[in-house]
């Protein structure tokens, strides 16, 4: 039977963005990289292609490798600390992409983790750990030997794993944090936001330039308590806190006056029900892909 171009898309179109926004941490660029992708295909006599999964996931991995190529000096200009573009899906329960994204849990967490990684080393462990391709398919997909690939799966490994922090979503867990740290902060509650947070806790927020920012990871409970207490009274008269699951469990977004202006998403204390990592996301270029679903 003939492949048609729109079963082909309709089949493929959430495994490739998954895989792309898993690759880059961008959505925007995932979905561009995606209709490329896709683009090209159709271009071919893709009814000679046999492995039709394997030949769109090969054609998204080279060409996310080539943008996180590109990437790198963007990246050494960028001002102030680099963050991922959250992810929130789309309220449709029909929408095939919302129900891959809702399934799969994309942790932030694990997104920061995976850009300390080598490009090659971020696209073996994703293709092993999310999409479950053996060492050959891999080394075929990037054009490399199976050791080569197994090697570099390895060292991914061993970094995730050095970095000490949960990578995996928390979903019933950030519901009833989130919720309690709302409340501390509009009541400006110091001692309670304290106990909601590790000794050690880590703010990194990211402006891009764009928007006001700590240009420098905020470290300990207490600075980051001050940090929060600091910058909500300016914002309390005209701005509202409201929880929304992002990237597979709860976080905060901020509105004012109609517009998402910022976000905040979590790493929890492996067994504490404390928080040991807070994401702030102010950059507007970054959030404007999140406006529809506010």
């Amino acid at each position: 039977m003939p492949i048609r171009m729109e079963d082909v898309y309709q089949e493929y179109k959430a495994l490739l963005f998954s895989l792309a926004y898993r690759m880059l941490g961008s959505v925007t660029e995932a979905e561009d990289i995606v209709q490329e992708t896709f683009l090209a295909f159709a271009q071919n006599d893709f009814n000679d292609i046999h492995h039709v999964k394997s030949y769109l996931c090969k054609a998204v991995t080279n060409r996310c490798l080539d943008t996180l190529k590109s990437a790198r000096w963007k990246r050494e200009q960028y001002v102030g600390q680099w963050l991922p573009e959250p992810y929130m899906a789309d309220r449709s329960e029909h929408d095939p992409l919302h129900v891959v994204m809702e399934k799969e849990a994309v942790s932030y967490g694990l997104l920061v983790l995976l850009d300390t990684l080598t490009p090659q080393e971020r696209a073996v462990y994703i293709l092993r750990t999310a999409l479950d391709y053996d060492y050959r398919a891999i080394a075929e997909m990037l054009d490399k030997t199976e050791d080569s690939c197994r090697k570099l799966f390895s060292r991914a490994g061993q970094k995730l794993k050095g970095a000490g922090l949960q990578t995996e979503t928390q979903p019933e867990r950030s519901t009833r944090l989130v919720t309690q740290l709302i409340q501390a902060i509009s009541q400006a509650d110091a001692k309670t936001l304290i106990s909601l947070l590790t000794n050690d806790a880590v703010l990194v927020s990211d402006g891009g330039g764009k928007a006001r920012s700590a240009l420098r990871p905020i470290f300990s409970d207490q600075r980051i308590v001050a940090f929060l207490l600091g910058i909500w009274p300016r914002w309390a008269a005209s701005s509202t806190m409201q929880v929304r699951t992002m990237n597979g469990q709860d976080g905060i977004v901020v509105m004012s006056d109609g517009e998402l202006k910022i976000t905040f998403q979590f790493v929890l204390h492996p067994v504490e029900d404390r928080i040991e990592r807070i994401y702030m996301m102010v950059n507007p270029e970054k959030l404007s892909h999140l406006v529809a679903n506010a």
